[in-house]
């Protein structure tokens, strides 16, 4: 199972309520609705950075980043079928710059490997 991490900056003309709600209601919305996901993609998760930092102070007030999206697939061939997929490309693809700051954010595709 990979997993795509994207660390997602959002988009300068959201405040951070008004980007939570539009990921967490409207994009995901798109996510569930388009045919692609249901195809190929095992698990979406969101989470939302808080501020607050480790010792409980407010040092991630600063975070550069304001959320986490997490996109599981079973292979990285299922993953290149979602991402290319005409439906994805039709649908989710273009509200992907609706809310984020796709330039500033962070892919990366990792392996989960669990300790506890």
């Amino acid at each position: 199972m990979l997993k795509l991490v994207i660390a997602v900056k959002r988009h300068p003309d959201f405040t951070q309520e008004q980007f939570r709600r539009y990921l967490s209601v409207e994009h995901a919305k798109l996510i569930r609705a388009c045919p692609a996901s249901e195809k190929y993609v095992r698990r979406y998760v969101q989470s939302y950075t808080l501020p607050m930092g480790l010792d409980g102070g407010e040092s991630g007030a600063s975070c550069v980043f304001d959320a986490v999206s997490e996109l599981w697939f079973d292979s990285g061939a299922d993953m290149e079928a979602f991402f290319s997929d005409p439906d994805y490309l039709a649908s989710v693809r273009p509200d992907e710059s609706r809310f984020s700051d796709r330039e500033n954010c962070v892919f990366f595709v990792t392996e989960e490997s669990q300790i506890i």
